[in-house]
């Protein structure tokens, strides 16, 4: 992560923000500034205000903390959207904080370290947290605003404005490295039939159904989007087209193996591929028009099934 201040300066900072929280209890006693302690958590306020990355906020947050309260490694967890931040080592003695604010759940953080964390400890920690709450939430609503962007609003997965962006620039990065890459383009078989006979609900929940069942047939490093209507595509990156057709042939199994009901109805669903493995005179379009011609006479041919351009 990208930190806008140098090494020296951030050093600088932990070791005040250390040496002010040290003193806290001494404060009477050695006429400790009030005012000192406030201007600390100011300053750490501001800093955590200085980026909308959730990763960015959590790390900054727990680099001031380190400075003060020693600890061998962390965890941050937050369902959605989802995001996992781990830190060295995950044993021992923790400390759990499931973080919310205007019943908005901001995720679980916890600390870990060999011995017990004292309640000095805890309490010092806790009144820190509440400088974390207001920025993680910024951070963590503008990436799900991100998220919602990029996103089609039904299936969750990439939307269509998303492969426009995404396509020539992986086909370049495949040319640059000399690296294999397949597209698949995915329609869903009879998928009017299903609307008009069971109902546009029906045909969400089968839409749903084929994308959940399309994601875990490929790989996390591979990109699914739904294209439009009833149609999704895959990009298969680093893939030939011997290893690509494995994969398309686990789609198909997958679909038919889905099971929608309605009203002790079965609906059959199964989708027709086109697959298009890229070569020396590809684009974007031209990958995308092979593989797509490929798909419709999977659905000519009698679909369910796949056809190589």
């Amino acid at each position: 992560m990208q930190s806008q201040t140098s090494t020296q300066e951030m050093i600088k900072e932990l070791k005040e923000v250390k040496n002010i929280f040290t003193n806290i209890e001494k404060s009477e006693s050695k006429g400790f500034s009030r005012e000192l302690e406030q201007q600390a958590r100011l300053d750490l306020a501001v800093s955590l205000q200085m980026s909308l990355d959730v990763d960015w906020v959590i790390n900054k947050f727990m680099e001031h903390i380190h400075s003060y309260l020693l600890f061998d490694g962390f965890a941050y967890n937050c369902a959605e959207p989802n995001t996992q931040i781990k830190y060295s080592r995950q044993k021992g003695h923790h400390c759990s904080y499931n973080l919310h604010i205007e019943d908005v759940d901001l995720g679980k953080l916890e600390l870990f370290r060999g011995r017990k964390f004292a309640e000095s400890e805890l309490v010092l920690l806790e009144n820190m947290l509440t400088l974390l709450v207001y920025p993680l939430r910024n951070a963590i609503v503008h990436k799900q605003a991100v998220l919602l962007a990029h996103s089609d609003a039904l299936t969750g997965v990439k939307n269509r404005s998303t492969f426009n962006e995404s396509l020539d620039r992986e086909i370049s990065l495949a040319q640059r490295h000399g690296q294999d890459f397949t597209m698949l383009v995915i329609d869903i078989d009879f998928f009017k039939k299903v609307n008009d006979i069971f109902g546009h609900k029906v045909g969400d929940d089968a839409l749903i159904l084929v994308a959940d069942s399309i994601q875990q047939c490929i790989r996390t490093t591979d990109m699914l989007f739904r294209y439009g209507g009833e149609e999704f595509v895959v990009l298969l990156g680093n893939t030939d087209c011997e290893r690509s057709y494995i994969i398309a042939d686990r789609i198909l199994e997958s679909v038919r193996e889905i099971e929608l009901k309605v009203k002790d109805m079965l609906v059959d669903l199964t989708v027709s591929i086109g697959m298009a493995c890229l070569n020396i005179q590809d684009n974007g379009e031209s990958l995308f028009n092979r593989a797509d011609t490929a798909m419709y006479s999977a659905k000519n041919d009698g679909r369910d099934q796949i056809i190589v351009a």
